[in-house]
């Protein structure tokens, strides 16, 4: 051939490698997804994340054709709520190894870490963990190492000040996020947990009521007055009844099969469809086998009156108290095969649980369905365990994380319940030493430095509106009560501060066991070092104030109906989270709050206390009857004697002696002035000579009437 021919040929050639280049070089972008902010923070070397595997929650990321790791929500694998009430969101990089490679914060509802630097702080907790294996133990530095279990397979990690139940909740979720994504791609030195693997040589023709029999399909009917008895439960707060339905219709029915038992799926299926079944979605050739590709599958079918045609959106999966991690899968191809009486079904969703999520078939699982937005109802599903090959993990398996908090603050809690039952001793014997005034107010003073030291500084145990907004969502979201007991010192003090209401009333918690009350105190006690002269507010405007607590109280409450994070920020009025938790490290709009409540207490005694706390009211409106009245009075009380009223600096004593329960805060000086003749002015011989003298009176002038 000769040039000239030649040329055409290398230029078409040429032109034919470069088509074919930048063909390759569009299905390539057409499969590879670009990295997203946080993903490149994660893996900053890295190019592409493929997304084949989205259905696991888990992306592979590549740098070129490089595996560099993988990227997963904690949310999505293993959501755990922290001190805020919501599951802490956090995206995690594994490399190939299994070793962390970074953490970017996509959500929280952390009250410590919203404001200021906050965020810089999380960010900067997580990345001691860098480096270090997800099969690893994360320990704070300076928990109770008594009860810690450490080792080789341990990393040890900085805490951050007055954040443990948060930190914890951190640990939680990124381990057993780590390592439900380590398991289901496999990674060496990773055991998945014990699995039961459906037996492939029970099979036998069954009916659906044979199946239904042997619990192996569930079938669930829901009626209308179900629905209204759980409703009214809910708003009465108490739990619902069993209701016989006297053979009426269902308003609703479901039906939930394990598909991926052969016994289940070939006895509802056709014979073609279950053959398809198994080798389109198992991923087996043979008739009679488990699923090969480990992932499981729940057929869920429902006819009647539903809230939405989207089953997912109204029927949840819990196991251990946690949402399955699920999607939904395409069944259309088979919902046409299905043997009678399913066939006439409304609506049929496939439910696809991936290996990452360690389903349990033979473990309890709570179905969840939700009737109304705010009504919801649960029953149970387990299948029987002969039907199921078990195969043994060698896994450890974690400890509630509540219980690991509870042995690691152990010196704390046995120093409160000691300071609880010395409380509890003074206010019983009240009286007694009461009458030894110099003494009583040493003890006073003592234990407002206990409460102010140990319960406010040292142990973080300040209660505040924010428990309470946290407390009342989860009773509304029908979730466990396990958050609550992530703090065991404000766990305690609420369990005891609930019962003291009963009994005292809501002085106890206010005047003795709140820091902030207590750091009012001291500093009205340096106003008098000082010979700063108090305010006193007329009494017209104090009853006028007092309200005033009540108004942002049920503000607070109905709000966080419509937003609990709206509610949190007008909890702010709390001043508790920048003087005893963050010891005044906030921005200075904060601290200066703080300051300035401070200040003014020094003029007008626990001027917060009696006019702006939130708390305070919800616990007077709950206190405002206590069972005993311990508090005793004298009929000359407020005629003609007027000592208590005028020394009550708090103001809760009326001008005819009666005092108002929830304002008093119970600081006992009323009992002292009671038990001491010399404070109180009342000659007691003599009013009773003058009783009966009266008495005497009024008998003569009825003989002289008759």
């Amino acid at each position: 051939m000769n040039r000239q021919n030649r040329a055409p040929l290398s230029a078409l050639i040429k032109h034919l490698c470069i088509a074919l280049i930048l063909l390759c070089s569009f299905q390539i972008h057409a499969v590879e997804m670009p990295l997203t902010s946080p993903l490149k923070k994660i893996f900053p070397t890295a190019s592409h994340t493929d997304p084949a595997d989205k259905d696991l929650a888990i992306l592979p990321v590549y740098r070129l054709n490089q595996l560099e790791g993988y990227a997963f929500h904690t949310a999505e694998l293993a959501p755990v709520r922290g001190y805020g009430g919501k599951p802490i969101d956090i995206m995690i990089g594994l490399d190939p190894k299994g070793r962390y490679t970074g953490f970017a914060t996509i959500d929280h509802h952390e009250p410590i870490f919203l404001k200021g630097n906050g965020p810089s702080k999380l960010e900067q907790y997580m990345a001691q963990l860098i480096g270090a294996p997800a099969s690893d133990r994360i320990y704070i530095r300076g928990d109770n190492q008594a009860t810690l279990k450490g080792g080789e397979n341990s990393v040890y990690i900085d805490g951050i000040s007055s954040a443990t139940v948060t930190t914890h909740a951190i640990n939680k979720t990124i381990t057993r996020a780590a390592r439900a994504a380590a398991r289901a791609k496999e990674l060496a030195g990773y055991s998945s947990p014990t699995r039961y693997l459906p037996k492939t040589d029970l099979f036998e023709s069954l009916s659906l009521q044979q199946l239904l029999d042997r619990g192996l399909v569930k079938h669930w009917p829901i009626y209308a007055p179900q629905i209204e008895s759980a409703k009214q439960a809910k708003q009465l707060g108490y739990p619902s009844q069993p209701i016989a339905m006297n053979d009426q219709p269902p308003l609703t029915e479901f039906y939930l099969a394990y598909m991926s038992h052969p016994l289940v799926s070939k006895n509802l299926l056709s014979d073609s469809a279950f053959s398809r079944w198994n080798k389109e979605i198992t991923g087996s050739t043979t008739t009679n086998s488990a699923t090969a590709n480990n992932d499981q599958y729940l057929l869920l079918l429902s006819r009647g009156q539903l809230p939405s045609d989207n089953l997912s959106s109204i029927f949840t999966i819990q196991q251990r108290g946690m949402n399955v991690v699920s999607n939904r899968a395409d069944f259309s191809p088979y919902a046409d095969q299905l043997k009678a009486p399913l066939g006439n079904v409304e609506h049929i969703e496939l439910i696809k649980i991936p290996t990452v999520a360690s389903y349990d078939p033979t473990a309890r699982t709570n179905l969840i369905f939700s009737a109304r937005p705010t009504t919801k109802l649960k029953e149970s599903y387990q299948l029987p365990k002969q039907y199921f090959n078990k195969i043994q993990a060698t896994a450890p398996q974690d400890s509630p994380l509540w219980h690991q908090l509870w042995q690691q603050r152990q010196f704390q809690i046995a120093i409160l319940l000691l300071g609880l039952v010395l409380l509890t001793v003074l206010f019983v014997m009240q009286h007694s030493l009461a009458s030894k005034s110099t003494l009583f107010h040493r003890i006073r003073w003592g234990y407002l430095a206990f409460t102010l030291g140990f319960i406010g500084f040292y142990a973080q145990g300040q209660l505040s509106i924010v428990n309470v907004l946290t407390l009342q969502h989860l009773f509304l979201d029908g979730t466990s009560l396990d958050l609550f007991l992530l703090d065991p010192i404000t766990c305690i003090l609420w369990c005891y501060v609930l019962v003291s209401l009963v009994i005292f009333g809501r002085g106890l918690y206010c005047g003795w066991l709140c820091p902030f009350g207590a750091l009012q105190e001291f500093a009205g006690w340096l106003a008098k070092r000082l010979q700063i002269k108090p305010l006193q507010i007329k009494r017209p405007w104090h009853q006028r104030l007092q309200k005033l607590k009540y108004l942002l109280f049920g503000s607070i409450v109905i709000v966080s109906f419509y937003s609990l994070a709206l509610a949190e920020q007008l909890a702010e009025l709390e001043p508790f989270k920048t003087v005893t938790t963050l010891f005044f490290q906030r921005e200075w709009s904060y601290v200066l709050y703080a300051l300035v409540l401070l200040l003014v207490a020094m003029k007008i005694h626990k001027v917060y206390c009696r006019y702006v706390c939130p708390l305070g009211a919800g616990l007077a409106i709950l206190g405002a009857i206590p069972i005993f009245n311990w508090l005793t009075r004298r009929a000359e009380c407020g005629t003609p004697c007027q000592s208590c009223r005028r020394q009550c600096e708090i103001d809760a004593i009326a001008v005819t002696g009666d005092i108002d329960m929830k304002e008093c805060i119970q600081c006992l000086e009323c009992v002292v002035i009671y038990q001491d003749p010399k404070l109180c002015a009342i000659d007691v011989a003599t009013v009773k000579k003058q009783r009966l003298y009266d008495k005497r009176q009024q008998q003569l002038l009825i003989a002289k009437a008759d």
